[in-house]
């Protein structure tokens, strides 16, 4: 068996704590984020999610239908006049507000941009 002739060595650098508002110093290894304190989970602050609104991807419908419908809305993007039709559900008042092309955020940015050069062309 050959053992290794050399030692390793041990990669300890001055580092400053990534945890918003702590900005501590410690010693550690390279990949290392957070000090002591703040490489136990529960002493993090916590991210909150940003909470978009629900009015800006769908439409509230308020009826009062006792059965189910199919019921016709136009795409509310600048520039698509396209017609759709939803299915209506009883005691459900949010639905979409675009046509199937355009309930993907790229294509509606796509369309827009498409429709902008469109416009500058004329």
């Amino acid at each position: 068996m050959q053992l290794p002739k050399y030692k390793k060595k041990k990669r300890i650098k001055l580092k400053v704590c990534q945890e918003p508002g702590c900005g501590r110093e410690f010693w550690g290894h390279p990949i290392a984020k957070y000090c002591e304190l703040h490489r136990d989970i529960k002493q993090r602050q916590k991210q909150k999610k940003d909470i978009e609104n629900i009015e800006a991807k769908n439409i509230i419908f308020r009826h009062n239908y006792t059965e189910v419908m199919d019921l016709p809305f136009k795409c509310c993007l600048e520039g698509c006049d396209d017609i759709f039709e939803i299915k209506v559900f009883p005691k459900q008042f949010v639905y979409p507000r675009f046509c199937v092309e355009h309930r993907n955020d790229f294509k509606r940015t796509n369309f827009l941009r498409i429709m902008r050069r469109k416009n500058r062309e004329e």
